[in-house]
């Protein structure tokens, strides 16, 4: 019996021993663009942790991420924007994503602390999921954490005013640039439907529309919670534009408060 216990102490501290052995990595999600919407938990992770990695692009500077952390007054010596490869070639994304997990690795295996941080969510549409599984590759015994964020779409329909999805209802998120030949399906069987990243596909999307405007409220958001933040109801208006990165187009079928009004009274 007290050869058990002693195994079982020793099994223990062996286990805790290992697991102490690296610092914890963190995935924290800062909202869309407006400071305010940082929970109060990623803010203390900020705080707290030693380094605070950030995405950043060639000639851009450092990225919107570390634009909406910066009136949380952190020291700016702790911050290492990480260059990335936003393009659509997998081998040139993949090589920023392991650059910054062997410097992120780096620290954990000091014993220090790093968090990787996104505009919106970290598992939506973000970063952090290719370099968190990259950190695990290297180093799998590090404690990862994730501190969930406003997403862009949460943020827009708050300010338009229009719910996403209520009652019964279904939605559907698409990535503009490889989703729109199957808006017509989505829209035929959910009530919302978000597009995201729409600058280069607004003149295909109004295309994708076509008759279809009549029955559709449409709602174009772009850089929601920044300074720059622009709203426009008519999407015709936009035929032609360069519009940011950051935007996005939210539809909704015209029937469905009508459709949720009947449910309630049945």
């Amino acid at each position: 019996m007290d050869t058990t216990i002693i195994i079982i102490t020793t099994t223990i501290t062996i286990t805790e021993a290992i697991m102490n052995q690296t610092g914890t990595f963190w995935g924290v999600g800062v909202g869309p663009g407006d400071p305010e919407l940082i929970t109060q938990k990623a803010a203390r992770v900020l705080a707290e942790v030693d380094w605070i990695f950030c995405p950043a692009e060639a000639g851009q500077g450092t990225g919107l991420a570390a634009r909406i952390v910066a009136p949380l007054g952190l020291p700016a010596e702790k911050i290492r924007p990480c260059l990335l490869c936003m393009s659509r070639q997998d081998g040139a994304a993949q090589r920023g994503y392991q650059r910054a997990a062997e410097a992120i690795v780096a620290e954990l295996r000091q014993r220090r602390s790093a968090a990787w941080i996104t505009e919106g969510d970290p598992l939506f549409y973000s970063t952090f999921p290719p370099i968190a599984e990259e950190v695990r590759r290297l180093c799998p015994e590090a404690p990862i954490d994730i501190v969930p964020g406003i997403s862009s779409v949460q943020a827009a329909a708050a300010r338009i005013g229009v719910p996403l999805a209520q009652l019964g209802e279904a939605m559907a998120v698409l990535p503009a640039a490889y989703g729109l030949e199957r808006l017509p399906m989505f829209l035929d069987a959910c009530a919302t439907v978000a597009l995201l990243k729409v600058h280069s596909m607004i003149d295909p999307l109004l295309e994708q529309l076509g008759d279809r405007s009549t029955s559709i409220q449409a709602f174009y958001a772009e850089k929601i919670g920044t300074p720059e933040e622009r709203l426009v109801l008519d999407l015709s208006s936009l035929r032609g534009q360069k519009l940011p990165y950051f935007s996005l187009v939210l539809l909704r079928r015209n029937d469905q408060s009508e459709r949720s009004g009947e449910r309630r009274e049945a």
